[in-house]
């Protein structure tokens, strides 16, 4: 099949990410284009299409060049004369050649001849390059530059990949971050069933059941993107469908009114026990404490489960046992020597303290008043349930201590029971937002470790999780070189472009240059869950996001005084 031929590959052709094409004219192609390039990998072998990507263009007139000077305004042609001495040349990356034994995209070995012709290619070629399997994939959006009308080219990602070997989302704010991680959650959760849990610090993503109601994009009916315009109406059916059976969208706040007057009465309160954590997550959460206060509140754990046999255990009773309670605990006859010695009133008393200011910033574990604890079970569901659910936990005003208390401890019960050789939940998919507050680099936090060890051993149980942040430099790299999906969309910072070069291979330097051009809801994605790296326009979503920014004029509104 022959195209319109666009230009000649000239020079060393032995680098596929640095090609050089002499173009026809300055209208042949733009910057971020597609071409194909015919080419013969073995002797053996037919021709075979090398699809590349356009990554920058020169162009220079022998005519207007800088040495000329000011003399260059006081240049004039002849009319009818035409210009000469025009130089147009295309740098070119080698996206890969289709393997069609086994459907994989794989870099030519061979180097492609010189003088080859460079054709431009159509949608229907790119949609046959980038085949998918569309039960088993994900509609992100579709290409730049082939976005609209009947010439669009879809993009998607593979479920199973994106889901189990975690993603990373990564731009500066504005950048439209938010609002792709909403578009890939509905669809999970409408079109594929999923389980996902959001730690929402701004609760942006709570919006969607304000007021106790499913609210949706208003702008839905205005896409232009024909295969939106079936998909948006019909995850709003869906997720309605969800919704009435018991699953959909699922509220998870503090005990706090005032979220109980946002979402009217709907969300969950959250009950955490403190008697499931292990010792060492006490202690990240209680941070400071010295070997006897850790000793004291150890005992006091352990005499309170003692005690109360029943469950769920009532966290006031622990504090009881730091403070008026302490002398049971000195006369309980299984103590140590050392236990014993250590249960003085000033280490208990730090101890309370400590736990005492958690437990009032996060208004998050169970006491007998809040009536049922929260069960890890029912927020995420078992293997056999076969209900769809977008659970948002929603951290808004609290305090960065106690999101992160929060966010740790439900990762925690749910890499648990996640594991569990006998009772296992539904696989599920974490979503963290502000990621470089939960997982800095070079810093620790009460929620880092958790997350380091989802990104290590999550996929073999079924826990993949997505991070999000506007500054990936601020990010672990231990937990980011995990995630084997990276949607980069506008950065500037030069930190984090150095960070996104230095962390992953997935990406090339002319990706890096092309970040600070994206425009608002443009992505790079590229990984395992994507044939090859891809320019996207991200499309709509059909559930409302509260990421956007406030029409602050129309909010001022205007005096008239």
């Amino acid at each position: 099949m022959t195209g319109v031929s666009i230009g000649t590959l000239v020079g060393n052709t032995g680098d596929p990410a640095n090609l050089v094409m002499v173009m026809k004219s300055s209208f042949a192609c733009r910057r971020g284009e597609f071409v194909r390039i015919s080419h013969q990998e073995r002797e053996s072998e037919e021709l075979s299409n090398v699809l590349a990507r356009v990554v920058s263009i020169s162009r220079s007139n022998v005519l207007y060049n800088t040495g000329l000077g000011q003399s260059v305004s006081e240049l004039e042609l002849l009319p009818g004369a035409q210009v000469t001495g025009e130089q147009l040349t295309a740098k070119i990356e080698v996206v890969g050649l289709k393997d069609h034994a086994t459907g994989e995209i794989r870099i030519p070995r061979r180097p492609i001849d010189p003088g080859s012709r460079v054709e431009k290619v159509d949608f229907q070629f790119l949609c046959e390059f980038y085949g998918f399997s569309e039960h088993s994939s994900l509609h992100i959006g579709n290409l730049v530059g082939y976005e609209k009308g009947p010439d669009a080219v879809p993009v998607f990602l593979d479920v199973n990949r994106l889901v189990t070997e975690h993603l990373a989302v990564l731009a500066m704010t504005g950048s439209g971050k938010s609002y792709t991680v909403g578009r890939i959650l509905e669809r999970l959760v409408a079109f594929h069933n999923g389980t996902i849990v959001v730690f929402d610090p701004h609760g942006e993503y709570g919006r969607a059941l304000q007021g106790g109601q499913l609210h949706f994009n208003p702008s839905m009916g205005e896409t232009e993107d024909n295969r939106d315009k079936e998909s948006l109406p019909r995850i709003r059916q869906l997720m309605e469908s969800l919704q009435t059976a018991g699953g959909g969208i699922h509220i998870y706040t503090p005990q706090d009114s005032a979220f109980r007057e946002k979402y009217a009465g709907v969300n969950r309160e959250l009950a955490l026990q403190f008697d499931h954590f292990e010792m060492d997550e006490v202690s990240e959460i209680l941070p400071g404490l010295t070997e006897p206060q850790q000793r004291v509140l150890d005992v006091a754990i352990r005499y309170w489960c003692l005690q109360e046999q029943v469950t769920p255990r009532d966290i006031n009773t622990l504090r009881h046992y730091l403070g008026d309670g302490l002398e049971e605990l000195r006369n309980w006859d299984e103590l140590s020597a050392a236990e014993a010695q250590a249960l003085n009133g000033r280490s208990a008393a730090v101890a309370s303290m400590k736990l005492s200011r958690v437990l009032n910033e996060a208004q998050s574990f169970y006491h007998g008043a809040i009536g049922s604890a929260t069960d890890i079970y029912e927020m995420i569901g078992r293997p056999v349930d076969r209900v769809g659910r977008l659970v948002i936990i929603d951290l808004q005003g609290l305090s960065d201590t106690a999101k992160q208390v929060i966010t740790a401890l439900i990762s925690g019960e749910i890499l648990r029971a996640a594991s569990s050789k006998t009772d296992r939940i539904r696989p599920c998919f974490l979503i963290y937002e502000e990621g470089h507050n939960f997982a800095p680099a070079g810093g620790s936090t009460v929620s880092h470790r958790i997350i380091k060890k989802i990104a290590a051993e999550g996929r073999k149980f079924g826990v993949g999780f997505a991070i999000i942040s506007q500054r990936p430099s601020k990010l672990d790299p231990d937990v980011t070189s995990q995630c084997n999906t990276l949607i980069t969309m506008r950065l500037k910072n030069p930190d984090d472009q150095r960070f996104i070069a230095k962390t992953s291979d997935m990406v090339s330097k002319a990706d890096i240059e092309e970040l600070p051009n994206l425009s608002t809801g443009e992505a790079l994605i590229c990984g395992r869950s994507i044939p090859a790296p891809l320019l996207v326009k991200v499309g709509m979503k059909a559930l409302l996001h509260g990421g956007e920014s406030p029409e602050v004029l129309q909010l001022w509104g205007q005096w008239n005084g």
